[in-house]
């Protein structure tokens, strides 16, 4: 077995002629010019690379790599307890062509023993990510190409045989995840003015779980990014590149206006949200339309679109107990946005106005 690399000094030609021997066709990679990323990741370490070979080959000359976090903390808390690497390299093996834009994987590895791990993929440069500071038209260009993604897997059976995706049946999985998000929820409390409505939200869910899970499971499911958000994604430029998705770590088989909920609810703020939220539900429903998904009405979208509101802000209370919170305020700071209302006052506004913690208990 390949050794899997764990810094930027492991890059280097002999490792990459090894790992991409197929692609590069009887070519080899002569060098590699590999440093760890300024900007951090939260569940991974992000090597760039300037890589050049003996003749011409269609492989890029820059390369990104995805590997094991330094901190142990994520490893233990995020990263082995809900397995994010294993189904992160499983989408990129099973699914290369998933009905949205991914970056080009070249090459991936897991340990699950160790929780070493791997992603090797092309560079979207010029395509540029905005993180956290995406702007409005950014928004609804990732909204606009939810509806034939998720159309392509509507209710398809392929989903449920893939155990690496987070099923919407799966109860370990929420259990614990309903139980983290409680606890998450009250430590966040202390940095924030008013939690009451995520603070309900969560503890009626972990007092309530196999009510909500048997209201998912009559539900359409569909492919589903689980994370679907500004610092995902990346946006062309006036250079070129494409609108790409990247970490999928966490994928749910679940109602696809999940998707929807996470990106609406935490990167427009509010008054944004509320003056264009009509327009945008109204195209993601004729989007579904058009891609041959014709039995879903604006109440089912509505009724999905209250419960993604709630698992965005599972994920972000969880994210809250396993975060150093600096981390969001030092990011979000550096680009003029308000961490606290991106990372969970807009998402409870949303819910506030949607009257999602009395959703839940009319279920």
């Amino acid at each position: 077995m390949m050794t899997i690399p764990a810094t930027a000094d492991d890059f280097t030609p002999d490792w990459l002629n090894q790992a991409l021997a197929i692609q590069l066709d009887g070519a080899k990679v002569t060098a590699c010019h590999a440093r760890k990323s300024d900007i951090p990741g939260q569940t991974a370490e992000v090597i760039m690379m300037d890589v050049s070979y003996d003749r011409d080959t269609d492989l890029p000359g820059k390369m990104v790599a995805k590997v094991t976090s330094e901190d142990p903390i994520i490893l233990s808390n995020l990263i082995a307890f809900y397995d994010q690497y294993r189904r992160e390299t499983s989408f990129y093996r099973e699914f290369p062509d998933v009905g949205i834009s991914v970056p080009q994987c070249l090459f991936e590895a897991h340990n699950p023993e160790t929780q070493e791990f791997v992603l090797l993929m092309g560079d979207l440069a010029p395509a540029t990510s905005p993180s956290w500071a995406i702007s409005t038209e950014q928004i609804e260009l990732a909204l606009s190409a939810l509806p034939s993604f998720h159309a392509r897997w509507w209710n398809h059976p392929e989903l449920r045989q893939k155990d690496w995706m987070v099923q919407y049946d799966e109860v370990p999985f929420y259990a614990a995840a309903f139980d983290a998000a409680k606890r998450g929820a009250l430590t966040a409390a202390a940095y924030y003015d008013d939690l009451e409505s995520t603070i309900a939200a969560m503890r009626y869910a972990h007092e309530n779980q196999d009510k909500l899970l048997a209201w998912t499971s009559t539900r359409p499911f569909t492919f589903v990014h689980g994370d679907y958000h500004a610092k995902q994604m990346f946006f062309p430029t006036n250079a070129g590149g494409e609108f790409s998705v990247i970490d999928w770590q966490f994928p749910f088989v679940a109602a696809g206006p999940w998707d929807f909920a996470r990106l609406e609810g935490m990167c427009l703020e509010t008054h944004d949200r509320r003056a264009m939220e009509p327009k945008l539900m109204a195209a993601y429903l004729e989007g579904l339309k058009t891609s041959g998904v014709t039995d879903y009405s604006k109440s089912d979208f509505e009724a999905d679109y209250r419960y993604g509101l709630f698992i965005s802000q599972v994920i972000m209370s969880v994210a809250h107990a396993d975060t150093d919170v600096r981390l969001f305020e030092a990011e979000c700071g550096g680009l003029g946005v308000d961490w606290k209302d991106a990372m969970l006052v807009r998402t409870q506004s949303a819910m506030q106005d949607w009257n999602v913690v009395d959703f839940l208990k009319q279920l």
